[in-house]
């Protein structure tokens, strides 16, 4: 059986994610990867609207995540939209040129009532519902179940009435005041309620995550643990948003090494910018001591390189003026016994029954280290697959990121 060949990038930053974006529409283009599943942790607006217009429909929206558009409805016709939510489910409908907007409560007050409101415009980026006018109100005891797929059905008549309901509830009529020609639909969880949307396919798709959210990364690996039946026979591969080459004629090389290698818990690229491998690179004769030496950062974090973006930019541009050459190590499978900064890694579905990781772990730490320690596995650098990994956070200010990024987009 052909395993599904996942990619997922916790994103994302509009200025550092256009070199990936090319490599990745070529994987998948060529079948070498199936799906690319972009988490949105963005921190602004700006880089929102952008994740939001360029990688795909969004197909899971975690509690937090406020409103996500799903379409348009004009007069005379309708729409369905599939969805699975345990409670909780809230359903804007704006009119352009209109501050007010109506809020269908669906499955509130844990799975308890149903309710309409009309709410001022500035209540939509918010989760407060101190004032409002209720329009509608109703208990409607287990109106959703999150394990089944439900169908909001929204339809605007001729005569600028909306009607909305699921399967087992349907909301009184609300006729809409002035002369509407279109509405735009809004969902959304909360309280604890997450919301997804089963029926959005495609090779690209968009999990948002809680905005606000410091450390978010833990949203996207309990995402797949509660679903470990499905995901369980996939290989996954993870990679930063600042990705800005990988040797994409060696990737299935590298999808063989997780697949065939049971005996690591995961195995990573061979990474341009960062610190474990760049000490292997020097080591095996590739990173001349002209560009500094790379030490071993003890433990396997930090070091001179993760502190020095002057060091990080030598590096780059030393690998793409030589034409982004082969970096083979000591081993084309290289044992790491320390912390691996995890910059594009992978493993096999059946790993994620272990992924737990909580809002207060380091997920760098609990994969690379106390893991594959439990399990008695290894971690390991596929020597053969070449990945550059543009900057740590220290290294922002010195890397001068715009010129490397430019530099490997014309070489």
């Amino acid at each position: 059986m052909t395993k599904r060949k996942i990619l997922v990038t916790f994103a994302g930053r509009e200025d550092r994610m256009g070199l990936l974006r090319k490599h990745i529409s070529s994987l998948l283009d060529a079948g070498l990867l199936d799906e690319w599943h972009v988490w949105d942790f963005t921190r602004t607006e700006k880089d929102r609207a952008y994740i939001s217009s360029h990688y795909g429909p969004a197909c899971f929206l975690r509690p937090e995540a406020g409103y996500h558009s799903v379409g348009m409805i004009e007069r005379g016709a309708g729409r369905d939209v599939a969805f699975m939510a345990a409670s909780d489910v809230h359903v804007a409908i704006k009119t352009a040129g209109h501050d007010q907007f109506l809020e269908y409560v669906i499955g509130g007050w844990q799975n308890r009532g149903s309710m309409i409101r009309q709410l001022e415009g500035a209540a939509f980026s918010t989760y407060e519902r101190q004032a409002g006018q209720c329009l509608h109100q109703a208990s409607t005891p287990s109106v959703l179940c999150g394990q089944l797929k439900d169908k909001l059905r929204i339809h605007l008549s001729d005569e600028g009435a909306l009607q909305l309901g699921v399967s087992a509830y349907q909301f009184p009529e609300v006729p809409l005041r002035g002369d509407i020609g279109e509405v735009e639909v809004f969902i959304r969880g909360g309280f604890g309620s997450s919301v997804e949307l089963p029926e959005v396919t495609g090779p690209i798709r968009r999990f948002i995550g809680d905005r606000g959210c410091q450390k978010p990364y833990w949203q996207a690996y309990q995402y797949y643990v509660e679903r470990y039946e499905a995901y369980k026979e996939a290989i996954f591969l993870k990679c930063d948003d600042d990705i800005i080459y990988l040797q994409e004629d060696r990737i299935a090389d590298f999808i063989r090494c997780i697949e065939e290698r049971t005996d690591k818990f995961l195995i990573s690229a061979n990474v341009v910018n960062n610190g474990v491998c760049a000490y292997l690179q020097q080591q095996a004769g590739h990173l001349p001591q002209a560009l500094g030496a790379f030490e071993h950062p003890e433990g396997g974090f930090g070091g001179s390189l993760w502190q020095d973006g002057q060091k990080a930019y030598d590096v780059h541009r030393y690998f793409v003026t030589q034409g982004k050459p082969a970096f083979p190590l000591g081993e084309a499978l290289m044992d790491v016994e320390a912390r691996l900064s995890i910059n594009f890694i992978g493993w096999r579905g059946e790993m994620l029954r272990y992924m737990q990781i909580t809002p207060q772990d380091d997920d760098e730490h609990m994969l690379s280290v106390v893991l594959p320690r439990f399990l008695g596995k290894k971690v390991a650098i596929f020597s053969d697959f070449m990945v550059s990994h543009l900057s740590f956070f220290p290294q922002e200010d010195a890397v001068k990121a715009d010129e490397i990024i430019k530099l490997y987009d014309t070489a």
